[in-house]
């Protein structure tokens, strides 16, 4: 069965790791910064500016949620897509992110980090990709609703 290397090529080119392609501009190494929720740098044809691109993203109703839960002690876990890198340049993008807010308290609130030890609380997460963001936020609510009871 001869090989069609176009169709190849573009499996490869969804399949392998998006951010590690990293640009040289004037003589020193670039990452973007914008990205779409699917993890795709926005702006690397650079026919619209990378922030126009991102905010017009960013108005879509709907389009920066990925979860949000409604907990038993009345406080929200949030997770929504940033589209900004806030990895500063150190390992692979982190555009998503996860919170938990009180109304009441008017503030963050602490919740379990299931990524680290037992119990360990935190008052934010981010990731890489919308499946892990997802996981993680279903992961939380878990815990949660168990140790505040439903």
């Amino acid at each position: 069965m001869p090989v069609d290397f176009a169709e190849l090529f573009a499996w490869c080119d969804l399949h392998v790791s998006r951010w590690r392609t990293l640009p040289v501009t004037a003589g020193f190494i670039s990452r973007p910064l914008y990205y779409t929720r699917q993890g795709f740098a926005i702006g690397a044809d650079g026919s619209v500016p990378a922030p126009i691109v991102w905010a017009l993203l960013m108005e879509r109703d709907g389009y920066e949620r990925v979860a949000r839960d409604e907990l038993p002690d009345g406080s929200e876990l949030s997770t929504v897509w940033l589209g900004l890198d806030s990895s500063y340049g150190f390992g692979p993008p982190l555009i998503f992110e996860t919170m938990r807010f009180s109304h009441a308290e008017g503030a963050f609130v602490s919740f379990p980090n299931p990524t680290s030890e037992p119990e360990e609380q935190t008052i934010q997460l981010r990731y890489t990709t919308e499946e892990q963001a997802l996981a993680v936020h279903h992961e939380i609510r878990r815990r949660l609703v168990l140790r505040l009871g439903s």
